[in-house]
């Protein structure tokens, strides 16, 4: 695999975790939704159960951005040491 081919399966893989995380916000929206309902009819187990959930999707969406703030970093670097932030000729 050559260095452009590299640089665009990082591209590829950055697409994959920001649709993660965009997935990751959903169910925090969900689960966060389903609380206040379970609040509402009074299923006390429900209730602290999407409670828990949201606070683990919460923790997972931090990790997550973490992880990609790291590797959009990385990529760029390896984007610049190898020159193909130049056009091509």
């Amino acid at each position: 695999m050559n260095d452009r081919e590299k640089l665009e399966k990082m591209d590829r893989a950055l697409r994959l975790l920001d649709d993660l995380r965009h997935s990751q916000v959903a169910l925090i929206e969900k689960a966060s939704q389903l609380q206040l309902f379970a609040m509402e009819f009074n299923f006390s187990n429900m209730e602290k159960n999407m409670g828990e959930l949201y606070s683990r999707y919460s923790d997972s969406l931090e990790m997550l951005n973490e992880e990609l703030e790291r590797f959009d970093i990385r990529r760029n670097k390896f984007e610049h040491e190898k020159h193909l932030d130049r056009p091509q000729e």
